[in-house]
């Protein structure tokens, strides 16, 4: 089928929310799923910062929203949603 690349953006709970320790969550979560490529903090305002992940997926039906349910569920995300999907 191939691979897909999908980035996503995770925005937190507030700006009090450890970043580092919201990346190790997130990639127990995901990381049998997945292979994850990076991720890097992106500044959104008024010292908010989101999470942006590049992860790579077999090209299955459904794995895009298991993904973002997953990491939507964490404790201390606000919301989670996909910016780009790419295929390889």
């Amino acid at each position: 089928m191939g691979q897909v690349a999908i980035t996503f953006e995770v925005m937190p709970d507030g700006i009090e929310v450890d970043l580092a320790e919201l990346k190790k969550v997130i990639e127990s979560g995901i990381g049998e799923m997945c292979n994850i490529q990076n991720t890097e903090e992106k500044p959104i305002a008024f010292g908010l910062k989101a999470l942006v992940m590049n992860v790579v997926v077999e090209d299955e039906e459904g794995i895009m929203d298991k993904l973002e349910e997953t990491i939507g569920s964490v404790s201390c995300v606000q919301n989670a949603k996909v910016v780009a999907l790419t295929k390889l």
